[in-house]
């Protein structure tokens, strides 16, 4: 009687299992059927200087990204990096819907945007995404996403919360940026892309990979969702439409800033505060150690009197402007041409 009961045990453990993970496949058809109309895809047009030889010409650029509705007036999650210094966003709905939207706010160092569908929008057809509370997510929790890796639009792919990241000297406005760690797979298109629980709730913004192949290896960054509300409710977070790269004490020897850094602008997009403002970004492709910029744009060098000489200017700079009435006039120093110009602009 034993020696049967020792065959059977293994047998039923086998098909226990099977039942098991047949079940667990159900259940995210089941919440991928629920929550994919809420995920859009993203094209994005932007400027391209890398084929030009000045900073009058550029060409159309086109490039993709993912996001998530929040709101029954066409709010929606995204990544900063997908819209930052975009032209022209179009947003793109499994109901083969789409609408131009424009960026409401975004911050680049925790990588999340928020953006809005202009006009005449449609909730017809569409989900609502409900946001789940980020802080209850355990490690070794299952998820998926959601996006268009290389164009390949609603994909979905799962795995689960490997760990929870928060970078060292990377804050906004001096509080931690925190990210979940995955194993789900994030390739080009995924960013900005949801991250959902099993519940359906969307507890993260896909945003980054660290790769040493080039391509994803199973190690894969999302911003936690009460972070992403947290930024994107800010007054600060305005969109600026300019990418832009703190300068190194050695690069900034090599560009003969008269200072130990300053912040170059790689890119400028025609629609953001950069641009009405009047600063120029770079058309010169360049590379510099491991590095590729866009050289020949301005360099700021002070705003507001804060100087830019290491990471922590930026969060400087914004808790000086909190003092700054709205109305009154700010003072922005700038590199431009080997010569030192003044430019001005009125706080919102």
């Amino acid at each position: 009687m034993n020696n049967h009961v020792k065959i059977i045990r293994p047998v039923i453990l086998i098909v226990s299992f099977l039942i098991s993970q047949a079940m667990i496949s159900q259940d995210l058809s089941k919440l991928y059927a629920e929550v994919s109309s809420s995920v859009v895809f993203i094209d994005i047009v932007s400027l391209d200087y890398t084929n030009t030889t000045t900073s009058q010409d550029a060409n159309a650029e086109e490039s993709l990204g993912s996001g998530v509705l929040i709101s029954e007036d066409g709010l929606i999650w995204t990544a900063s990096h997908v819209v930052q210094t975009a032209e022209q966003i179009l947003v793109e709905f499994t109901d083969g819907d789409v609408y131009e939207a424009e960026v409401i706010a975004s911050n680049s160092i925790a990588d999340v945007a928020l953006i809005k569908i202009k006009e005449n929008f449609l909730l017809k057809n569409k989900k609502i995404a409900d946001i789940g509370d980020s802080d209850k997510v355990e490690i070794g929790q299952d998820i998926f996403l959601v996006g268009a890796p290389h164009g390949f639009k609603q994909s979905l792919s799962k795995g689960i919360i490997s760990g929870r990241y928060i970078p060292e000297n990377l804050s906004n406005d001096f509080e931690e940026i925190e990210f979940f760690q995955t194993d789900a797979a994030i390739n080009p298109g995924n960013s900005g892309g949801p991250m959902f629980n099993m519940k359906g709730e969307v507890v993260g913004i896909a945003s980054r990979i660290y790769t040493t192949s080039g391509g994803f290896d199973g190690i894969g960054f999302a911003v936690t969702s009460n972070k992403a509300k947290e930024f994107l409710s800010k007054e600060s977070n305005l969109w600026t439409g300019m990418e832009s790269v703190i300068l190194s004490k050695e690069m900034a020897r090599l560009l003969n800033v008269p200072q130990e850094s300053g912040l170059l602008i790689l890119q400028v997009s025609s629609k953001g505060a950069a641009a009405k403002i009047g600063l120029i970004g770079g058309y010169i492709p360049s590379i510099i150690g491991d590095r590729e910029l866009l050289l020949g744009g301005d360099i700021i060098l002070e705003i507001a009197g804060v100087k830019f000489v290491d990471l922590d200017a930026s969060f400087k700079v914004k808790e000086k402007l909190k003092s700054v009435k709205k109305g009154d006039k700010v003072s922005i120093m700038i590199l431009r041409g080997g010569a030192i110009a003044k430019a001005e602009f009125e706080k919102q």
